[in-house]
This record gives structure tokens, C-alpha cells and sequence, in this order.
């Protein structure tokens, strides 16, 4: 993975990035796979202890995960002054 300051990684591109099936990660993270599967589409979050786990196991610090998925983050934009 790039330079761990400025870049943010979804669990997906996380887990899919050492190669692991949902199975296989869920094992590592010691959750199901149902649940694994709720936190890769943002319909539930881990709790701090599980994210300090998410962040061992992928070598990976809390700033440099995105909880969310790619396709629900839109950019913030600013409205221009008249």
C-alpha cells in the first residue's frame, strides 16, 4: 500500500488487498462473515475494540481507513458567493 499519511483504504480494498475471501478475513478479525459483510457496506460499524483489531491485522492506522464505501462518499463542495 502507498503512503499510509494521505491515503484512506475501505475495509473492502483492505481485505481484498492481502488476498482474503470474506471467510478468511472474518476468521482474522474473529467475526462472522455476516458481520464483516455488514461493516464492508456501512450498514453497521466496529466498536473501538474491533477497530484497533481491523488496524493490527491489516497493518494500517484509524486515519487510514475509510468506514465507508467508495460509492456512498461524495466531495464536499462549498457554495460559491455571489
Amino acid at each position: 500500500m502507498a503512503d499510509k499519511t494521505s491515503t484512506t483504504y475501505t475495509l473492502l480494498q483492505l481485505r481484498t488487498g492481502k488476498r482474503w475471501t470474506q471467510k478468511e478475513a472474518a476468521k482474522e478479525l474473529g467475526v462472522s462473515e455476516s458481520t464483516l459483510s455488514k461493516w464492508e457496506n456501512a450498514i453497521r460499524f466496529p466498536t473501538m475494540d474491533q477497530v484497533w483489531l481491523i488496524e493490527d491485522t491489516y497493518g494500517v492506522p484509524l486515519s487510514g481507513i475509510n468506514f465507508l464505501p467508495e460509492n456512498t462518499v461524495k466531495p464536499f463542495k462549498t457554495k460559491e458567493a455571489s
